[in-house]
């Protein structure tokens, strides 16, 4: 005898019902407010789908039908119940699926699913809402580090690139994410991350949005930029290897890969640039101190996943290390889905020997 398995959790039962386990039917009726049916009813998953039937002015099924329609109306409750606008392309199919519904036609599926998939999805929402809620009550500058470790890692179930083939699952998920990345937007913000929550921002693509390239000149950014140690010692390398006895020097594409790309450890340029080339145009000045041009450009995407070793080499935070390989393999898998999108920053600023 083949096993029989529940269609709305998949576990096995052995119960006389077609679709439902017991305790799953007794769930349904909660769940669609209907009233338990009498006690003289012998099979109350009948009497669930003739119910769903009524409701919806649909007589006179037969048994394939009605249990059909069944299905589609509880899949459609699901839905109802996830607060994701873009659902509703997707509930209006189905809706209309239920609505051609009757005795005289045949059942028509505008767009297929599973009982089953729709249930998880809906459980994968329920405990996203709730850790979102949680995220956005949390005191991100006096949070314990490892704390702040688990609630990022305890996001990861939606960023499972696998559900990306499944056109319900895949809006789900990306509307999950798409949540995800502007509470860590705010995070940024109220962390002292501006620029890494500004290009975030301008990456986040809602359906189709495509992001403007950026072109940063504010003092802020630029300060930060002058005060890391990255920059100074890369500046302070320039000058000793292109710079001695000279008057001027260009750093340029045809210089070498170690003398201008740049890898920043602070925590704000480090989230915000990933690999970053640094362009420079160096002269003396009457008083033989140098004067820069600094172009730094740097294309804003999330295409490779990371191993902790390529953060950790001589951070000062492990925290950091963490955070920073967990959220950029998080970002993989939403530009994988569409929800960030790549493109080019370029940051232009003059600053000059003693400034630095």
């Amino acid at each position: 005898m083949e096993e029989k398995r529940c269609v709305l959790c998949n576990k096995p039962y052995n119960y006389k019902y077609a679709m439902f386990g017991r305790g799953c039917l007794d769930n349904l009726y909660a769940l669609l407010k209907f009233s338990k049916p009498p006690r003289f009813i012998w099979n109350k998953e009948s009497y669930l789908c003739t119910q769903i039937a009524w409701k919806n002015h649909k007589f006179f099924l037969n048994k394939n039908k009605k249990y059909a329609l069944a299905q589609k109306y509880i899949a459609l409750n699901y839905l109802d119940r996830m607060n994701i606008e873009s659902l509703d392309d997707i509930k209006n199919k189905i809706l209309k699926d239920i609505n051609n519904i009757s005795v005289f036609s045949n059942i028509v599926e505008t767009i297929s699913f599973s009982l089953n998939d729709i249930y998880k999805l809906f459980n994968y929402y329920e405990k996203f809402e709730e850790i979102i809620k949680e995220l956005q009550n949390i005191n991100w500058e006096e949070i314990d580090e490892k704390i702040a470790e688990n609630f990022i890692k305890s996001m990861s179930f939606i960023f499972d690139v696998t559900k990306k083939s499944d056109p319900i699952s895949y809006v789900a998920f990306y509307s999950m994410q798409y949540t995800f990345w502007q509470v860590v937007v705010i995070g940024g913000i109220l962390t002292n991350k501006k620029l890494s929550a500004r290009l975030l921002t301008n990456s986040l693509s809602l359906f189709g949005k495509e992001p403007s390239d950026m072109l940063i000149e504010d003092d802020e950014t630029i300060q930060i930029i002058i005060d890391s140690e990255a920059f100074k010692n890369r500046i302070k390398k320039l000058i000793k290897t292109y710079g001695e006895d000279k008057e001027n020097f260009i750093i340029n594409e045809n210089n070498p890969k170690e003398d201008i790309l740049m890898h920043f450890e602070e925590s704000d340029l480090l989230y915000a640039l990933h690999d970053a080339t640094m362009f420079v145009k160096a002269k003396k000045d009457k008083e033989g101190k140098w004067n820069f041009e600094i172009e730094i450009v740097d294309t804003y995407d999330f295409t490779d996943f990371k191993d902790l070793k390529e953060y950790a080499d001589s951070k000062k935070s492990k925290f950091v290390d963490i955070l920073s390989t967990t959220l950029n393999n998080f970002g993989v898998v939403s530009y994988e889905y569409g929800v960030i999108k790549k493109y080019d920053v370029k940051i232009k600023f003059e600053t000059k020997e003693g400034e630095i």
